[in-house]
């Protein structure tokens, strides 16, 4: 077992100066219960405002909901909120260190595929919604994007969003956006898919003959310039 140290007389102050911000708190208050697969970053100050290095850091939970931590071993984290969780490590790690002060953020799991500036992985805050997470990874792409979705134009109408098994699909289209998909909360574990669009076949040979037309602009130049 770790030496209890010393609480200093101005602990109270440092206590306060390390306290969440009015806006980490209201955060934290915000009730999401923890999933598995879910991030969990921790901060562990000592009543003297030192930061423990070897308790503080990101954690995932796994299959079971647990994370391990050092000197108070596995804690069960599914289905506790960031504040509860704050308040049960707080009370375990009183054991080691007098009047901790403990730091807790929560981040869930998501994944976003299709035609999407960076699609892959991404964990989120609890509050995200679903613009938030489209937005995270580089909005829906434009035509010619970057990351592997060249020539690829999303279809925003047309935006599927598969939740335990189950698919919806919402268009974020700025005209016909619903306020309900605008509030509409990310969970853990969803997968947000955004289809490309179908491409028009006029548009395309449009597209072919104007390349064609600029590449033999350019070598009708070329010779100009050659034989001059």
């Amino acid at each position: 077992m770790l030496p209890r140290p010393r609480t200093p007389l101005f602990a109270t102050g440092l206590l306060a100066l390390c306290a969440l911000p009015a806006s980490a708190r209201a955060q934290a208050d915000d009730g999401y219960a923890m999933r598995p697969g879910d991030k969990v970053t921790i901060s562990v100050f000592t009543a003297g405002g030192e930061q423990v290095g070897v308790v503080s850091g990101e954690r995932i939970l796994d299959r079971d909901g647990d994370i391990y931590l050092p000197y108070v071993g596995t804690v069960h984290a599914a289905g506790q909120d960031q504040t509860s969780l704050r308040e049960l490590l707080a009370r375990r790690y009183e054991t080691f260190y007098s009047q901790p002060v403990i730091n807790v953020k929560v981040e869930l799991r998501i994944n976003i595929t299709g035609s999407v500036g960076r699609p892959g992985q991404y964990y989120v805050d609890p509050t995200a919604t679903l613009i938030d997470a489209i937005s995270a990874a580089g909005g829906a792409a434009a035509e010619f994007a970057t990351s592997g979705n060249q020539g690829m134009l999303a279809d925003p109408s047309k935006v599927r969003l598969v939740r335990d098994g189950v698919t919806t699909i919402f268009s974020v289209r700025p005209d016909e956006i619903t306020e309900e998909t605008i509030r509409l909360r990310i969970k853990s574990g969803d997968w947000i898919h955004v289809p490309t669009r179908p491409r028009s076949r006029v548009r395309d040979e449009i597209t072919f003959w104007g390349s064609v037309l600029s590449i033999t602009s350019s070598f009708i130049s070329l010779i100009i310039l050659i034989n001059r």
